[in-house]
């Protein structure tokens, strides 16, 4: 998240802070090198986070995927389930990433959160991460119904929230009880938001964002397949749970955020869109700013009002 020096007068003082400060840049784009610089970038938040939400954390194998299992301090609050899986472009985000993502939503929420570690690519490409996250509701759903179960994710996750949404649904299968996609969703990163982020940068880079057909994980893959991309089939769409869509205006995946929730809404589906203005991609990473408490309890509330 960087500072282009103007904000909104509703930007809390400590995000403008941490846009101030910026962030180091990955020394190079090799994906051992990115993988270290952001598992030192997660763990680092992770340590934060873990301040500020109590909760218990335990690592399991379920059905051959690792998972770590998140209860808030004193045991939860709530019975039904969280499914949480994490950001890093499919290819990184493992760990201490799940974990940052998990953590302060089981609090907020009093809900058991399962953070998934799926395969990442380029050594796995899709539907990898797919599969595992199957395997993992499989698994849960075994033990209590589908419509008590949530499932969110943040950028790559929430494409992959979309995606294992769409392929519960082409099986038949039941469908979690509700869904949250965080700076990402079922369609490909494009429109305003991916050419007019950079304008923010202090640097005054002119990148645009990140495309989802360069991205390793979908090497090989049918982009046109509402497996990949189900926010372009309104068939599929037509059958998501309720849904909750979370971006920011300098979110380079604001507009895919928010095309999703016109699509979610002309399908006759349950969804609501919110946009922190003046905030960046994945914005509640950094657990202490107030947005990023807002948008916790937002999500505890949504799983709260639409879980069976």
């Amino acid at each position: 998240m960087s500072d282009s020096g103007q904000f909104g007068p509703w930007v809390s003082a400590e995000a403008r802070a941490a846009f101030a400060a910026g962030e180091p840049q990955p020394p190079s784009q090799d994906i051992a090198a990115l993988r270290l610089h952001y598992d030192a970038f997660n763990r680092r938040q992770l340590a934060v986070a873990q301040e500020l939400y109590p909760v218990d954390v335990s690592e399991e194998i379920w059905d051959g995927v690792p998972v770590h299992v998140v209860v808030p301090a004193g045991g939860p609050r709530d019975p039904r389930t969280l499914v949480c899986l994490h950001g890093g472009a499919f290819m990184w985000g493992a760990g201490a990433g799940a974990l940052l993502e998990a953590v302060p939503v089981a609090a907020a929420s009093g809900m058991r959160a399962i953070a998934v570690d799926y395969r990442l690519a380029p050594e796995h490409p899709f539907p990898a991460a797919v599969e595992d996250v199957l395997a993992v509701f499989a698994r849960l759903n075994a033990r209590q119904p589908a419509a008590s179960i949530g499932l969110y994710g943040c950028s790559a996750g929430g494409m992959l929230t979309a995606q294992v949404t769409a392929r519960l649904a082409a099986e038949k299968a039941q469908l979690p009880g509700a869904i949250a996609m965080l700076h990402g969703a079922g369609l490909t990163m494009a429109g305003d938001s991916a050419t007019t982020w950079s304008a923010f940068s202090p640097e005054g880079t002119a990148s645009a964002g990140p495309h989802v057909e360069d991205f390793p994980y979908f090497a090989g893959a049918d982009l046109g397949s509402a497996l990949v991309l189900p926010g372009n089939h309104p068939d599929v769409l037509a059958q998501f749970p309720p849904s909750l869509l979370v971006t920011a205006s300098r979110d380079f995946a604001a507009s895919s955020v928010s095309v999703m929730h016109r699509r979610l809404l002309a399908a006759g589906r349950t969804a609501l869109f919110v946009d922190f203005d003046g905030l960046g991609h994945a914005h509640h990473m950094l657990t202490d700013l107030p947005e990023s408490r807002e948008t916790f309890a937002l999500m505890a509330r949504f799983f709260g009002e639409h879980l069976a």
